[in-house]
């Protein structure tokens, strides 16, 4: 058995999302303010909680429709609560199960004919029984109207409630619960828009908890209280958050279920309460003697005495768990030899805290659902325990006070932990452990399988007053083609997975490109300079083949990169193409296979360079992608000025920065590029002169990395200006990330 699919309607950001789960762990990945936190908790609310929704968990874009539907009620006229239910939160819960496993989901079958496969359940809001929404509405707005002062309108003011949101507000919990309805198998739709299935004619509700017996879900949230010592401290020196210990926490509730000797006693238990037993009579001996003067001296004064009163006295009953109670119950051995010198855990560092804590958490998650210990104890017999089929485990932002490595370490073993039992550890085990772990991570996510991504990205508000989020699936993306699909996950791994977490995309072809965009960002686009950017490194052959990654993601993406002229030419009897100094008409064609196969579709230079196209970078013409590469730019030696073309990044940038170039050639150890563009420079004679000379260099090993670094010494970085097809298109991308369409000109 195992979850399939869940899909969130109506829920904070998640208007319409689809979550495809993984058989084994599921990772949310997506920018800030992307709908992640969102989908955690609604999974929280709908599948652990099973109830706390309340109005700020509806979609703020529905309560436009929402006021439009009670406003339409009148006393007289019967509400259809239908529309209403529909634009609240609801969840649709989609698994998988066999024929064998028919006695753990005989409640969840919706017809006799089902013969193993899909099963689906959707829980949403319903009024509760006896609850007459509308008319205790219609009721508290009449009240409100009846008790408003004459004239007080005019300014604003107005009695609770002024609107259905605000009745609500108050009410909800009162008049609306969570039940659960089957699904028809038939109506599940493995891809396409995510559009919730009708119920079935006369679906009556199962109440509030279907997966009772069922499904064993345990959390780890994103608030994981943690002190360094000395931190957060009392007046008596204690640390005031209970939370800050929070690996002595977990161990208590661990002890009493699976430890506790005072559970079904072994022998080896006997022996433990037999030692504290002892233990209490002493400590209670010392205690009677240290007390005594001061009871008496107490009884001396009247009280406590007489028959009537009961005499004091002071004595200590020692539990097991009293001595996993205190700050140093969890201790860190730090000696390295027999010294045996510890420290209590707040002494440890946040990280080490953060990581124990989750793995501790994990395996209690685990030994918890296996009934591990004491509670096989309480169970009426071994083979009848009661164990859940289905375990689901969500864990919110691992990567708090972890540096990379540990990062990755542990979302690799995170699943293992949790399958490290006798019953779990084999492949037909009859159990099933998923994971859905939300991080900000890029470690985290390079740790995962790609195809267990599900990526959340923001969506302009077409349809309300917000920006909503819909969810792209990793899995499958590229279909058939494996070659691409092995090339973009290589890639990613040799790389990073910051791109999943970015605000916008910039491909690029090389070192030269990525070592100065930063530069040229920072001091001349400031929109850009304050967004999460990702640099991706591809160059013209293989940037096109992230297309379906980047297509599926639909952030902005800028690609940079070289318009790659060739020409054929005749060597020795036979037409062979090699690369050329672009120049229209001059019959060229591209290399570049993202300009002849991706954006523009197009391979002749002369079209690439028209008159048309030339001022503009070419546009996705629907999603927010554009491509920007080199066209004619203006060049004026001595006093006169042409269009000339450039051919690659770099000598696009000494024809737009003459004099930075100069000034890098004359700094201690420049290269040998530099310095011959230097004397190019000084030496030609027109912008066609330079032109040549600098793509003749080029041609001749040329040390494009060096060049970038040594621009870096220039003195004033801030007069580096991005050649004009850059500038153009770095534009576009600002005007992108203010949500305002941007125009691909050259400025």
């Amino acid at each position: 058995m195992k979850l399939v699919r869940i899909e969130v309607f109506n829920f904070r950001k998640l208007r319409r999302a689809r979550l495809d789960m993984s058989d084994k762990q599921t990772l949310l990945v997506g920018a800030n303010n992307s709908g992640k936190t969102s989908a955690m908790k609604a999974l929280r609310k709908f599948l652990k909680d099973r109830g706390g929704i309340d109005t700020r968990d509806v979609t703020a874009s529905n309560w436009a429709a929402i006021e439009q539907i009670a406003g339409a009620w009148t006393q007289e006229a019967e509400a259809d609560l239908s529309p209403l239910l529909d634009q609240l939160p609801f969840l649709d819960v989609w698994l998988h199960a066999d024929t064998s496993e028919l006695h753990h989901v005989a409640h969840l079958i919706p017809t006799l004919t089902w013969t193993g496969g899909l099963l689906g359940v959707r829980l949403r809001l319903e009024p509760k029984k006896g609850a007459d929404i509308k008319a205790g509405y219609l009721a508290a707005r009449r009240d409100a109207e009846a008790r408003q002062p004459d004239g007080t309108t005019d300014n604003g003011f107005a009695l609770w409630p002024r609107d259905f949101r605000e009745y609500l507000d108050k009410r909800l919990k009162d008049l609306f619960e969570l039940n659960a309805h089957l699904l028809d198998p038939a109506s599940f739709v493995a891809s396409g828009a995510v559009a919730p299935p009708p119920l079935p004619a006369l679906s009556e509700g199962i109440g509030a908890n279907p997966f009772a017996g069922l499904l064993h879900i345990r959390e780890i949230n994103a608030q994981r209280g943690f002190a360094d010592a000395g931190d957060g401290k009392g007046d008596d020196g204690e640390l005031v958050h209970a939370d800050s210990r929070k690996i002595a926490s977990q161990i208590q509730p661990y002890f009493r279920k699976h430890i506790d000797p005072e559970t079904d006693p072994t022998p080896n238990d006997v022996k433990a309460l037999m030692a504290i037993h002892d233990a209490e009579t002493t400590f209670n001996a010392r205690l009677k003697d240290g007390f005594a003067n001061a009871i008496k001296e107490l009884e001396e004064l009247g009280y406590p005495g007489g028959l009537n009163n009961p005499k004091l006295f002071i004595a200590t009953q020692i539990k097991p768990v009293d001595g996993l109670d205190h700050p140093a119950a969890v201790q860190y051995d730090i000696s390295g030899d027999t010294s045996g010198v510890k420290l209590p855990e707040s002494y440890n560092g946040l990280g080490f805290q953060n990581l124990i804590s989750m793995v501790f958490q994990l395996m209690r998650f685990r030994d918890d659902w296996m009934q591990v210990g004491k509670f096989k104890s309480k169970m009426v017999s071994p083979d009848d325990r009661g164990i859940e089929p289905l375990q689901l485990v969500l864990i919110e932002e691992p990567e708090a006070h972890l540096h990379v490595q540990v990062q990755q370490v542990f979302m690799a073993r995170a699943h293992k932990v949790l399958r490290n039992h006798k019953d779990l550890e084999k492949e037909d085990s009859a159990f099933t452990t998923q994971l859905v772990v939300s991080t900000h991570s890029g470690h985290i996510a390079h740790a995962a399988a790609f195809e267990a991504l599900r990526y959340f990205k923001r969506e302009l508000p077409s349809h309300g007053v917000v920006p909503t989020a819909t969810v792209a699936n990793m899995k499958g993306l590229f279909g058939e083609d494996t070659q691409t699909r092995r090339f973009v996950t290589r890639y990613l791994l040799s790389t990073h997975f910051d791109l999943f977490f970015a605000d916008a995309i910039i491909v690029i072809e090389g070192a030269a490109e990525r070592i100065l965009l930063p530069h040229l960002i920072q001091h001349h686009y400031p929109v850009l300079a304050a967004a999460y950017l990702s640099f991706l490194e591809l160059g013209g052959s293989h940037a096109h083949r992230m297309r379906p990654l980047i297509e599926a993601l639909e952030l902005p993406t800028l690609i940079i990169t070289d318009l790659d002229a060739v020409a054929e030419v005749d060597k020795g009897g036979k037409v062979v193409k090699q690369s050329a100094q672009p120049c229209y008409g001059a019959a060229q064609t591209t290399a570049n296979n993202v300009l002849k196969t991706w954006l523009p579709k197009l391979d002749e230079v002369d079209t690439l360079l028209a008159p048309l196209l030339k001022a503009l970078c070419h546009k996705a013409p629907d999603r927010p992608i554009a491509v920007s590469y080199q066209t004619p730019q203006n060049v004026t030696i001595g006093a006169v000025s042409k269009n000339v073309t450039p051919s690659t990044f770099e000598d696009a940038l000494v024809l737009t920065n003459p004099k930075a170039v100069t000034d890098a050639a004359r700094t201690e150890f420049s290269c040998r590029m530099t310095r011959a563009f230097a004397k190019s420079i000084a030496e030609a004679q027109s912008p066609e002169d330079l032109a040549k000379e600098l793509f003749d260099r080029l041609a001749k090993k040329p040390e494009k990395a060096a060049f970038a670094l040594d621009l870096l010494y220039i003195e004033d970085i801030k007069a580096l200006r991005a050649p004009p097809y850059i500038n153009a298109g770095l534009t576009w991308l600002a005007g992108q990330l203010k949500g305002v369409e941007g125009v691909l000109c050259q400025l």
